[in-house]
C-alpha cells in the first residue's frame, strides 16, 4: 500500500433525513440510470418506526470479500496506492463468493442481475471530486476523510 489510505465514508445518522439523494446519484453515476437497487450506497428504512440507516462498504482493512474471490487481483482488487477495495466488473464472473464473505448484514456487496456481476462501493474510484454521495448529500450526513 502507499502512504495514503482512503478511509470509508462516514455516516452521521443524527443529520440524515433518508432523502435518498445518495442512492439516486450513486446509481446514476455508476450505472447511468436511477434505482436504489443499482446504488452502491443505500438507505435502509423501517416503515413502521421511520428509523433509517445508511449502508455502504466500510473498506475493511482485512477484506474477507477480497480473499474469497477466486479471481482476486483481477475481479476483486485493492488499489495499492489508496487501499480502496473495488470490483472490476469486466473480470467478475458473478460467482457471489464475495457477497457471502462480507461480514455485514446486509452484505455491502450486491449482485447486478442484468450484468451478472457483483458490485460495491469503490469510493467513486477515478472521480476527481471523490465520492459523489458525499458531495451531493444536502444535509452533510456523509463525510469522507481523505487520509486516515
Amino acid at each position: 500500500m502507499g502512504d495514503t489510505k482512503s478511509g470509508p465514508i462516514v455516516y452521521h445518522p443524527n443529520v440524515c433525513s433518508a432523502c435518498g439523494v445518495c442512492e439516486v446519484m450513486c446509481s446514476l453515476w455508476h450505472e447511468g440510470e436511477i434505482g436504489p437497487a443499482l446504488a452502491r450506497s443505500n438507505i435502509i428504512r423501517d416503515a413502521f418506526t421511520a428509523k433509517h440507516r445508511h449502508v455502504i462498504c466500510l473498506q475493511c482493512d482485512d477484506p474477507g470479500c477480497y480473499f474469497a474471490c477466486p479471481n482476486r487481483d483481477k475481479a476483486l482488487c485493492i488499489d495499492r496506492a489508496t487501499g480502496v477495495v473495488f470490483i472490476n466488473e469486466d473480470e467478475c464472473d458473478g460467482c457471489g463468493l464475495c457477497i457471502d464473505a462480507c461480514p455485514f448484514d446486509p452484505s455491502r456487496i450486491k449482485f447486478n442481475a442484468g450484468k451478472k456481476v457483483a458490485f460495491k462501493c469503490d469510493l467513486c474510484k477515478g472521480r476527481e471530486g471523490g465520492p459523489l454521495c458525499v458531495e451531493v448529500c444536502p444535509f452533510k450526513a456523509l463525510t469522507f476523510p481523505k487520509d486516515v
